[in-house]
């Protein structure tokens, strides 16, 4: 597999999704960790959005050990899971996904409150989530990797534990090219849009039309 150098990636023109910090670079798969990327909120919605007069606290969300750390995954095969080198999250990948839910869900300007649960906030639901997959697939030792994201939702009553509702979300987005950049941009991309679904989702529940005694 050929990959792009150190000079090269560090002269990309690169996308709101991340930044770059330090400055050397040794290539996709060896070398010190030298660049930090973040994901970005959705902010873009369809117009007919209820509005809900909820209180909604988003979970950390569950993460299999191999996603649950700072580090951007790819996989090679069903049962390989290995990480780009010279590159990582800003933060751990659990953490990284709800705060850009936060964001999404604040952006979207459908519940009058909206935090995280670990601020004690009396909530009238909580919105729990499981990252399955957010890695990029190879297929073959020379083509540009596809991004796989999926999340699985419940919407939980907070007084009783009862799941109300629950469904799972997934996208999956081709990186333009095999360098990291264009990779992270698949993810942002990706991840995206699950966001969106589940704050589509969240806010058209019928669950949320009655809140729990």
């Amino acid at each position: 597999m050929t990959f792009p150098t150190a000079a090269r990636l560090s002269r990309r023109l690169v996308p709101s999704a991340f930044i770059f910090v330090l400055a050397s670079c040794s290539g996709l798969f060896g070398g010190e960790t030298t660049h930090l990327y973040r994901l970005t909120p959705k902010s873009t919605y369809p117009p007919n959005l209820p509005h809900r007069s909820v209180q909604l606290l988003v979970d950390v969300p569950l993460a299999p050990a191999g996603l649950d750390n700072p580090r951007i995954a790819l996989s090679r095969s069903p049962v390989s899971i290995d990480y780009f080198a010279d590159s990582e999250w800003t933060d751990r990948v659990p953490l990284l996904v709800q705060t850009a839910l936060l964001q999404s869900f604040e952006n979207s300007k459908t519940v009058i409150a909206i935090d995280r649960e670990s601020v004690g906030l009396r909530a009238d639901f909580v919105l729990r989530t499981e990252i399955r997959h957010f890695e990029a697939v190879y297929g073959s030792s020379d083509g540009p990797p596809e991004v796989w994201a999926s999340i699985i939702v419940k919407l939980v009553n907070p007084s009783s534990r009862d799941v109300v509702a629950q469904t799972s979300f997934e996208r999956r987005r081709r990186a333009s090219a095999n360098d990291v950049p264009s990779i992270v941009s698949a993810f942002d991309e990706a991840i995206g849009g699950v966001m969106q679904d589940i704050v589509v989702w969240t806010v058209t529940n019928p669950a949320l039309s009655v809140k729990p005694a």
